[in-house]
């Protein structure tokens, strides 16, 4: 077992007791600005998505409660997360683009037209293996707390993938549409890496920090997290290959938060490893499909 984190000496016996009623401790990474004051940007430089940025990360132990057998309690119009469980993993040959594309995220589709309310139509824009690697080349599990995209940054999806009268829609409020990410381990069981993710209503618009993501021929938006103790965070413990964890990332459906700002139900997530470190039995291995969902 790894060394305990330094960040942790600070923790109080409170912390630990909480820890054994069904959390753990883990770090996440909150945004730090740029110390010139300059707003944030990540200019991506290679094709696994890694790249540079002009800000830093707020490392904080977090408490972060264990969704196992509490499954059906979240739901993505509330919480940003839904849990799909026992759903039989298909047979695919994940080093296989052909594979992945025909079989797995045929399946993907299946998954969110039966788990999303409402959904009529789906638009897969992105796939992506993670897994976790000492080596910097792989794309490697994501450790700052973020979500994908701002309302900005999914209408650059939106007018990229959609036909421009579904677009207009859209854009005129009409036609509803989320951005839903369909995650789930390849590799069972994980122990290493797991995935963070918030409960939507405990994150306010004023914790949520626009970054402007600079492609070779584009440019998009996300978002990165300043922390905030009111924020609550989930994990699935020892997700398998059967377990799927929905991921609502955008909801063209605006409310009001807390503080009267405009928002609609959205995931900010990372992976973290918890309090009992270096545990490698099994290095995580996992897909994310991006989908755009419509109804």
């Amino acid at each position: 077992m790894a060394p305990q984190h330094p960040i942790f000496t600070n923790i109080s016996q409170d912390d630990d007791i909480r820890k054994r009623k069904g959390g753990v401790m883990g770090i996440l990474h909150f945004y730090k600005p740029p110390e010139d004051g300059s707003d944030p940007y990540f200019e991506v430089t290679d094709s696994s998505g890694a790249g540079r940025k002009n800000y830093g990360h707020n490392p904080k132990p977090v408490l972060i409660q264990d969704m196992r057998k509490k499954e059906t309690r979240f739901s993505l119009d509330v919480h940003s997360f839904a849990a799909v469980c026992r759903h039989p993993p298909q047979t695919v040959d994940f080093t296989n683009a052909t594979d992945i594309k025909g079989k797995y995220e045929l399946d993907a589709v299946t998954i969110i037209l039966k788990h999303v309310p409402a959904a009529q139509k789906v638009i897969i824009f992105d796939s992506t293996i993670r897994r976790a690697s000492p080596a910097k080349t792989l794309c490697r599990p994501v450790r700052k707390v973020h979500i994908d995209q701002t309302r900005l940054g999914a209408l650059r999806r939106v007018k990229l993938h959609l036909s421009d009268h579904e677009a207009n829609e859209v854009v005129a409020n009409r036609l509803r549409v989320r951005i839903v990410n369909v995650w789930r381990p390849i590799v069972k069981p994980v122990f290493d890496h797991p995935l963070a993710v918030g409960d939507s209503s405990t994150i306010q618009e004023s914790d949520l920090v626009k970054v402007k993501h600079i492609y070779p021929d584009s440019a998009g938006e996300t978002y990165a997290v300043k922390y905030s103790p009111a924020q609550r965070f989930w994990y699935w413990s020892h997700m398998s290959t059967s377990d799927v964890l929905l991921l609502q990332c955008f909801d063209s459906l605006q409310n009001l938060d807390d503080t009267g700002q405009p928002s609609g139900v959205r995931c900010a997530h990372a992976s973290f490893n918890p309090l009992a470190l270096g545990d490698a039995r099994c290095r995580r291995q996992s897909i994310e499909v991006r989908c755009l969902v419509l109804g």
